[in-house]
C-alpha cells in the first residue's frame, strides 16, 4: 500500500467495511442508493455543523481513492483508501456514533 493511499487512521477500514456491508450486495442501483442513504441518515445525528457545507455540495464523493488488491493469501486483499473531504466528515460522524471523540482519535 502506498503511503499516499494508506489509511491515516486505524478505524478507517472498519468505517469502509460498515459502508460496504450496507451497500455491496444490493441487487439494483436503486437498492444501492437506498442503502447508501440509510447509512448516511444513520450518521446525521452525529454530524458536526462545521461539516455541513461539505456535505451539502451535490454531488459529493466519499473517497478520493479506494482499491482492493489481492495479496496472494487465500481471499486476502490489501486495501488502500483515501477519504474525500465529505468522507472524512462522515468518518468523524461514524466515530461519534460509536462514542469516540474524533479529536482524540485523530492521528
Amino acid at each position: 500500500m502506498t503511503e499516499a493511499h494508506a489509511p491515516h487512521h486505524p478505524l478507517v477500514l472498519p468505517f469502509v467495511c460498515a459502508l460496504l456491508q450496507r451497500t455491496l450486495h444490493c441487487p439494483t442501483a436503486a437498492a444501492h442508493q437506498q442503502a447508501l442513504h440509510g447509512f448516511l441518515d444513520d450518521l446525521t445525528p452525529w454530524l458536526s455543523p462545521a461539516d455541513l457545507p461539505t456535505l451539502l455540495e451535490q454531488p459529493f464523493t466519499l473517497f478520493d481513492h479506494l482499491a482492493f488488491t489481492p495479496n496472494g493469501g487465500e481471499g486476502d486483499e490489501d486495501v488502500s483508501v483515501a477519504l474525500s473531504q465529505a468522507g472524512e466528515a462522515l468518518f468523524r460522524a461514524w466515530l461519534r456514533q460509536r462514542g469516540l471523540d474524533p479529536m482524540i482519535c485523530s492521528s
